[in-house]
């Protein structure tokens, strides 16, 4: 799979421009991608608590919506997928936390470059404001996310692999959240086939059942874990798996994906200095 990676990232360096298949020889297509499409959206739950994105003039702490425990069902239980996203693991989330309602935008990221007079990472000429950040490698989000700390006096850090994939199903066993025909995508995400082959405005599609949009598709999402090619040695209680290795996982799916690969059980693995013009991040915020 490493291999398989690898072959993607050098084909981004190379083109820039071409959708990934990274599990394009791999997926199954499943009988219910015949079917003619019905497109019912999905129901917010009720009783969220956000918190909304704030203006402090240095900064802007982000928005944000409370997750509660709870326990799920990790991996591709649908046998669309690669090896690399089984055996199925139960997580146990034991602890409430806040996540970020949408990706960490240019406008929330360019108020750190000034601060701290970083290089500002390029928005390649897709815009910036509230986009996506994007060329920014898994060290720049924990730079930023530990800046954000210290201004605000939150605890801000990157979400778990499995913490993530808890939040992008929002209590759905299935490919995506509201299903697993990639006919309804559309409605949710920001991927190949409807992007304009570039990052658009965080909040335009639908969000899922807890609230949360663009977990699937708009940027690749980095998580705290290093990557392991296997789901059996990731922790059970929803912490990063923390044993080192050349790469840190990312997950979600980008403008640069076909529908098939923004499937929540998708991970990948990158070098953690690599910035790639696919790839941002969100915002986990602990609850003390």
């Amino acid at each position: 799979m490493r291999e398989l990676v690898l072959s993607v990232f050098i084909s981004l360096i190379f083109s820039g421009c071409f959708a990934r298949e990274t599990e394009a020889t791999t997926t199954i297509i499943k009988p219910q991608e015949k079917l003619v499409e019905t497109f019912i959206p999905v129901e917010v739950e009720g009783g969220l608590i956000e918190m909304e994105m704030e203006d402090h003039g240095d900064y802007i702490t982000p928005h944000m919506v409370l997750i509660k425990s709870g326990t799920f069902t990790m991996g591709d239980s649908t046998d669309s997928g690669s090896v690399i996203e089984k055996p199925l693991r139960t997580i146990n989330i034991r602890d409430e936390f806040l996540i970020g309602k949408y990706e960490i935008t240019f406008e929330e990221y360019d108020k750190f470059v000034k601060d701290t007079k970083r290089v500002s990472p390029s928005d390649d000429g897709f815009g910036r404001e509230r986009r996506p950040v994007i060329n920014v490698s898994y060290e720049d989000a924990k730079a930023y996310l530990q800046w954000l700390s210290e201004k605000s006096g939150d605890r801000y850090r990157l979400p778990s692999e499995a913490e993530w994939e808890y939040v992008a199903r929002a209590g759905s066993n299935n490919r995506f959240f509201f299903g697993d025909s990639v006919r309804d995508l559309r409605n949710y995400s920001w991927y190949w086939d409807n992007s304009e082959h570039g990052i658009n405005p965080v909040g335009g599609k639908l969000p899922n059942m807890w609230n949360i949009h663009d977990m699937a598709g708009n940027v690749l999402e980095w998580c705290e874990d290093y990557f392991v090619d296997s789901l059996e040695m990731i922790p059970i209680n929803g912490t990063p798996y923390s044993v080192q290795s050349s790469e840190r996982v990312a997950k979600g799916g980008s403008w640069n994906d076909y529908g098939t690969n923004l499937r929540h059980s998708n991970r990948m693995g990158f070098p953690q200095t690599i910035k790639m013009n696919d790839t941002g991040f969100r915002a986990v915020m602990e609850i003390e």
